[in-house]
């Protein structure tokens, strides 16, 4: 069936089922993330106003609180975190 010959009814009920499926994948990848995620772990995000630092505080199930400088904090989508290796 080519989905121009669809009628709204169906376009809406196929609509449904990619929607589900994309919710499906995304915390699939939420959960990911979050389970190689540690407290003390020093991360990086890009913030509004470019790149911030900081160390993971809190995991929450949907965010993460990240502690940058000047002891503000982030709430901050897991997905959008990359782990800062130690240098040594």
């Amino acid at each position: 069936m080519r989905i121009e010959d669809m009628s709204i009814d169906q376009l809406l009920e196929l609509n449904q089922y990619i929607c589900k499926r994309i919710d499906e994948l995304q915390n699939q990848e939420t959960l990911q993330v979050l389970s190689q995620l540690r407290v003390g772990m020093t991360v990086m995000f890009d913030g509004h106003s470019g790149p911030v630092a900081g160390i993971v505080t809190k995991i929450n199930r949907k965010s993460v609180i990240v502690l940058g400088e000047g002891m503000k904090q982030y709430k901050v989508s897991p997905g959008l975190l990359r782990q800062l290796r130690d240098v040594k």
